[in-house]
């Protein structure tokens, strides 16, 4: 008895310290990368430009919330080599689901923040962010100057009404589903309508920023253009037999005619 409760003891402390922050944003140009960090050997001595200023106030902010592990989508992904690359893109939706926080960073958002900001905010119009809003068990929104979005200094911004209300208007959802989302909770339809007011840098990006939300089984490769679009709505018509799909009207894709070639017709 007293060595599983040992043991119980362990695992949680561990758990505990291994514990990880996961960084959401909309990337404002040359991001500092894998290479550069790995190079630098810390993130302390990288050149003092804003973009590397903008991951170390991350970092920081990760300390003073008591964590130890920090994680960024720009410098954490080997993205010279393919492999890690698709595996990391596959595993996003997971990895912010199971992180202890997400710190979601608003560089448009000027101090003091006021009512509307956030879903006025380029953040809002990411294709990657969807999946970095819903996922998510616990999420904290930063004006430019890493101040809590409307001064709220409350543990989870997932437990604001405002700011939950304010996002569950923005894209036209129940806010309970903000707050507990799990991909079963949204019909096929209703979750590309969500992604259809989203944007991407790279093509591909559209279809792969969606393959945790749908569950998918698609590998990304870069380089297939508008087609990934149209691997992961084939895919979602043969796995759930959800024929709404199909019904959109406009400019078809070149990989299946019965496909749209913009996820903007849902």
């Amino acid at each position: 008895m007293t060595r599983a409760l040992d043991n119980e003891r362990i695992l949680r402390v561990v758990a505990s310290f291994f514990r990880y922050v996961m960084f959401s944003h909309a990337w404002q140009g040359n991001e500092p990368s894998f290479p550069d960090v790995n190079a630098a050997k810390s993130i302390w001595n990288l050149p003092g430009t804003p973009l590397n200023e903008k991951l170390r106030n991350f970092c920081r902010e990760v300390h003073k919330l008591g964590y130890n592990w920090a994680w960024s989508d720009t410098c954490c992904i080997d993205k010279t080599t393919s492999s890690i690359l698709n595996r990391s893109l596959t595993s996003m939706y997971k990895w912010y689901a199971d992180s202890a926080a997400t710190l979601v960073y608003l560089a448009g958002v000027t101090h003091p923040s006021k009512l509307g900001d956030l879903s006025r905010s380029l953040w809002m119009t990411r294709a990657w962010t969807l999946q970095e809003l819903l996922s998510p068990k616990v999420i904290l929104f930063y004006d430019s100057e890493w101040r809590p979005y409307l001064s709220d200094t409350g543990a989870n911004h997932k437990e604001s009404p405002k700011i939950m209300q304010e996002l569950a208007d923005a894209i036209q959802i129940h806010r309970g589903t903000i707050v507990t989302f799990s991909p079963e909770d949204l019909g096929v339809r209703e979750k590309l309508r969500l992604a259809s007011t989203r944007n991407a840098t790279v093509e591909e990006d559209v279809a792969y920023s969606l393959i945790g939300i749908f569950k998918s089984d698609i590998r990304p490769l870069y380089g297939e253009g508008a087609d990934a679009l149209g691997h992961l709505l084939e895919e979602i018509v043969a796995r759930s037999g959800e024929v709404a799909v199909l019904a959109w009207s406009g400019k078809s894709s070149s990989y299946n005619s019965c496909l749209p070639a913009s996820v903007s017709v849902y």
